[in-house]
């Protein structure tokens, strides 16, 4: 398990979409997310576009892991989606996108969502789970490789304890 399994369910996997291009695959998937979380489409859109805009979340290997604050939500949301066709995405790799991997956290989200996004980027660095995510073609299938991974780095499974006080610096 890791922090990804208790945030998707195979309700927020969606495969098949439609867009040609970055603007529009925004578009539709700020209108599944919207619509699934009871959210205003078009202030998704925006803020899923603003952050776009500012540079590509597209991470490499056909990915992007979209990613904005969103006014009003009290904790992360996360979908998963896959285009019928790869796009262009302004990846450095210059592949195109068909996997996009959504988080939308609230305005002031605290760290919970860099442990979202660290732990979704040690996924798809790997390339043995890029290959079963490409493989898997129903929802609960995609869900269950989410909630699955795990690895030694997975900053969610981290247990660090904070080191003993220092008792001669606190007489000072």
């Amino acid at each position: 398990m890791n922090i990804i399994s208790g945030l998707l369910s195979s309700e927020d996997v969606v495969l098949g979409l439609t867009a040609t291009d970055a603007k529009r695959m925004c578009e539709e998937i700020a209108l599944r997310i919207a619509r699934r979380h009871r959210l205003d489409d078009k202030l998704v859109f925006r803020a899923l576009w603003r952050r776009e805009q500012s540079g590509s979340t597209a991470v490499g290997h056909g990915i992007a892991i979209p990613h904005a604050r969103i006014p009003g939500i009290t904790g992360p949301l996360l979908l998963f989606a896959r285009s019928k066709l790869p796009i262009p995405f302004g990846a450095s790799d210059h592949e195109p996108v068909s996997a996009f991997f959504v988080i939308l956290v609230p305005e002031h989200a605290n760290d919970e969502h860099l442990r979202i996004l660290a732990t979704v980027s040690g996924m798809f660095s790997e390339k043995a789970f890029r290959g079963q995510l490409e493989a898997a073609t129903e929802p609960a299938a995609i869900q269950r490789l989410f909630s699955q991974w795990v690895t030694e780095i997975d900053p969610s499974n981290l247990n660090v304890k904070p080191p003993a006080p220092d008792h001669e610096g606190a007489s000072k």
